[in-house]
């Protein structure tokens, strides 16, 4: 059996406080971050009425993925 190394998970906030904390003057948003998850974006994960979000999917698009969609 393969060992994986888990994915970090975290909730919305606690993922946009990870983005405030790397960059306090972003314009990222709370509710920016829900729209993301609602739109296949960047991986979430719900439970319930909790979504949580895969830390290294949004730092990829962060990094990557908005550059293609920039107008």
């Amino acid at each position: 059996m393969e060992n994986k190394v888990p994915q970090k998970l975290r909730s919305i906030r606690k993922a946009y406080e990870l983005v405030k904390e790397s960059d306090p003057e972003t314009a990222i948003t709370l509710h920016t971050l829900r729209q993301w998850c609602k739109q296949g974006k960047i991986k979430c994960l719900y439970i319930g009425n909790k979504t949580l979000v895969f830390i290294d999917s949004l730092m990829n698009y962060l990094s990557n993925g908005i550059e293609g969609e920039i107008r």
